[in-house]
């Protein structure tokens, strides 16, 4: 059995965390050391050592001098958005496979920078998605077999129970700009990019990798406050055509701990000539009323006051819901990092690589676009 040694090019309060957690759990997969790059802030490269220290890991401040280690042959690449492109091309230059957090990057650019290192080293690459959830796969099935006939649109949707929802003031809208130069916030994030990934992963895999041939899409501030002071969406809808005349709509965001019974829903709705199916992951499920006290928001973290990461201490960690149970269980996330080094294994590129990646990428930051304008986009999107 091939061993591979994995380098955490990510920090802490991002989603290296549960990444780290996955690949060390994996029996080829062992954890070698953090890494950050040269010139990060100070107080960014604390949150490196902070995750190295709590996994027992050495921190490695330049990357180019962990990426030259002969025992690194892994690297899972969380860093910023805005340094996703620079940093995975380099990890690939060096001739190491690359597991993408996702989404991919936040420009046209940087898409196509990860996607031309990738081809030229012909390493494999891999976005994180839910894509191997059992009722993802049950939806792709019934597609496949033909049970709703001939295809003619899907829904897809993802949103995430976290936050104090209802604080944004009344009457208050927000324009979109095309100029996206910052994604993450302290107490905020870009929703219908962070989370919408996940939909478009979502009608990817269910219609078989039909191609994206234009978007529309609309973003605006629903529920918080903190999205409102950032000037970024919590919540995004985008409506798209695909190949072969498939219509498909996703949405994506936040909207508030107390807002759902479990973690959020999600849902595919698939929609063709002989009928409509509908799949969701806690369609099976118990439902439990006891004695146990309701679900309550916790404490307000200082360092991150939505609860998009985990909690800095545990005062401020979230309680546990427990009314609802769902009858699937296992780790997504662990199917996906066992699929990826398996694809390692066997030299066969993923199907989530690089490129399908950035072309689900393209899709929002052409639905930002589509919003800023008010008019529908034409993929891909023009380069320069």
């Amino acid at each position: 059995m091939t061993k591979y040694g994995v380098l955490l090019a990510g920090a802490k309060r991002t989603h290296q965390e549960s990444h780290a957690e996955v690949f060390a759990a994996h029996p080829q997969c062992e954890l070698v050391a953090v890494a950050s790059e040269k010139g990060d802030p100070e107080g960014r490269v604390s949150q490196y050592q902070e995750l190295a220290d709590e996994l027992g890991l050495p921190h490695v401040a330049d990357l180019d001098e962990a990426l030259a280690r002969d025992d690194v042959h892994i690297v899972s690449s969380t860093p910023a958005v805005e340094r996703r492109g620079i940093v995975a091309a380099r990890c690939m230059d060096a001739g190491k496979h690359v597991y993408l957090d996702k989404p991919l990057a936040g420009a046209v650019a940087d898409l196509d920078l990860i996607v031309s290192a990738a081809e030229r080293n012909g390493v494999a690459t891999q976005m994180f998605t839910q894509n191997r959830a059992g009722w993802v796969q049950d939806a792709k099935r019934a597609v496949a077999n033909g049970a709703i006939g001939e295809l003619k649109a899907i829904h897809a949707e993802n949103l995430f129970s976290k936050g104090r929802a209802g604080s944004v003031p009344k009457g208050t809208a927000r324009k979109e700009s095309e100029n996206l130069d910052r994604y993450t916030y302290l107490e905020a994030k870009r929703e219908m990019f962070d989370v919408g990934i996940y939909s478009l992963g979502f009608i990817h895999e269910v219609t078989g990798g039909l191609g994206f041939e234009s978007v529309m899409g609309h973003t605006g501030n629903y529920f918080f406050a903190e999205h409102v002071g950032a000037g970024v969406e919590d919540f995004g809808v985008m409506m798209a055509s695909l190949e072969g005349g498939v219509t498909a709509t996703a949405l994506g965001g936040r909207f508030g701990w107390t807002s759902h019974p479990m973690s959020g829903p999600q849902k595919v709705v698939v929609v063709g000539t002989e009928g409509t199916m509908t799949f969701d992951p806690f369609a099976l499920r118990v439902e439990v009323y006891n004695n146990e006290p309701d679900f309550a928001q916790p404490p307000v973290d200082p360092y991150d006051p939505m609860g998009m990461w985990g909690a800095s201490h545990p005062a401020y960690a979230p309680m546990p819901k427990r009314r609802w149970t769902a009858l699937r269980s296992g780790s997504v996330m662990a199917d996906d990092v066992a699929a990826f080094v398996e694809a390692i294994d066997t030299g066969v590129q993923p199907d989530m690589n690089a490129r399908t990646a950035a072309s689900l990428t393209e899709v929002i930051l052409g639905g930002f676009i589509s919003a800023a304008r008010g008019e529908e986009v034409t993929l891909p999107l023009p380069r320069e």
